[in-house]
């Protein structure tokens, strides 16, 4: 039986950038900054990011922008579109600094890290959480807020917290008493506990627990028998008792997908085989570096259904011969799949791929069809997929499939993309005297 052991010794602070997006963009251009600011998801499809101000006008996150750029523009709403490249490169900065207030940082999303501060003085974790922030602020140019308890959880509650009551607390907020943690636990909803999915909450209600203090307050070893382990940890963390780190948590996916809306509609099949060699070859890649490998590979084509035209919208699966993490393969039956689906006449509007059946994958352990008797042949194609993911990592255009380069009609909209300020030399800030 999983042991439900934890440490009361443990500092914990999650750090996170504020409208990470929409922070990025006003950093390079000084016009939007106190501008309400909407950042946009692939194709200029929906709003992913709201600056405080473009909150205040009540813009929803996720809403359709073509519904309401009209209104939008009126109120004077700037508008930007995903820019990823930016803001790889600085979710990057981001965590490099905050590696100068502890060697233990494990960065948990593009925006967040959780950093260890183990050994520091209790009650100089708060001041040193603002010099975080005043240094990041400085030296980035990024907002960022910070919360700090023994546990990851309750620091990830403090961060919410500093969230919500950032004015008062100017971003920061421990979690250093239990008069403090149950004053803040009362306020939680229990589906705002990290770890608590929608469907734990709802039976949770149902059993009479509606906030995080009350889920505290169970017997750990009663939810352990009674839910499972993964719950009963979350009740010791919310007591103050850490057992659950970041680093530990199993984020492997079950299925990988790799998809995204075309710019415009495409009817040419030319231009729908590069963008499946382009989404075979990021499934690929995530597959592989979660040590995975894949034993069925999917597809779909769509129509766009908000458009009055022919609607066609077909999907398929194929079981591969053997478990593999060749991108190659899984072009190969993606290709055979686009072929028997594939209708000429129609403007399809998206494209994707799934690798699904994962299993772990092991170098020196292979499973072949009766037929195939070359290991060394397996093994070689699993070091080039290695060394291929080391060269895209490394250089910009690195290693594609030819018909990846072929074609460029399928590629994403992006009309209101900013530069790439840090990354590329060509789209550098021009200073003018």
């Amino acid at each position: 039986m999983a042991s439900l052991s934890g440490y009361r010794d443990q500092v914990w602070a999650l750090v996170d950038a504020k409208s990470f997006y929409c922070s990025c963009e006003q950093l390079f251009d000084p016009k939007l900054v106190n501008k309400p600011v909407v950042v946009l998801s692939n194709n200029d499809g929906c709003c992913v990011a709201l600056s405080s101000e473009a909150k205040a006008l009540g813009i929803q996150r996720g809403a359709p922008w073509f519904k309401i750029e009209r209104e939008a523009r009126r109120m004077g709403v700037e508008v930007r579109s995903s820019n990823y490249t930016l803001y790889a490169d600085m979710s990057r900065r981001f965590i490099e600094e905050l590696h100068r207030f502890s060697p233990h940082v494990e960065q948990y999303s593009i925006d967040e890290a959780f950093v260890r501060l183990d050994g520091f003085k209790l009650d100089g974790l708060t001041q040193y959480g603002h010099e975080i922030r005043d240094t990041i602020e400085r030296h980035l140019g990024l907002p960022v807020r910070v919360g700090i308890g023994p546990t990851p959880t309750l620091a990830k509650l403090g961060n919410q917290a500093a969230k919500q009551y950032e004015s008062k607390v100017k971003g920061v907020i421990q979690i250093d008493s239990d008069h403090r943690r149950n004053w803040l636990l009362a306020r939680t909803d229990i589906q705002d506990i990290w770890g608590v999915g929608a469907r734990t909450a709802t039976r949770l209600r149902t059993s009479g627990v509606t906030n995080a203090l009350q889920l505290a307050e169970k017997d750990p070893a009663d939810m352990r028998r009674l839910w499972n382990v993964g719950l009963a940890r979350t009740v010791l963390e919310l007591q103050g008792i850490a057992c659950i780190s970041p680093g530990d948590i199993d984020e492997r996916r079950k299925q990988i997908l790799s998809s995204r809306s075309f710019g415009v509609g495409i009817s040419d099949l030319d231009d729908l085989k590069a963008a499946l060699a382009f989404h075979c070859q990021r499934a690929g890649e995530k597959l592989r570096k979660q040590s995975s490998q894949a034993g069925v590979v999917g597809i779909f084509l769509r129509t766009n259904r908000y458009k009055d035209l022919p609607q066609h919208n077909k999907s398929s699966a194929r079981v591969l011969m053997c478990p593999s993490q060749d991108t190659y393969k899984f072009l190969s039956s993606a290709l055979e799949q686009l072929g028997q689906m594939y209708r000429p006449g129609y403007e399809y509007q998206k494209i994707g791929v799934i690798l699904d059946e994962l299993t772990d994958a092991k170098n020196d352990q292979f499973q072949f069809d009766m037929f195939d008797t070359s290991a060394l042949a397996e093994m070689k194609r699993r070091d080039l997929m290695a060394i291929t993911d080391q060269m895209n990592a490394r250089f910009k255009n690195g290693i594609k499939p030819a018909s990846v380069i072929g074609s460029t009609n399928w590629h994403m909209r992006q009309a209101f993309r900013s530069n790439r300020w840090t990354t590329r030399l060509d789209e550098l800030q021009v200073a003018k005297c």
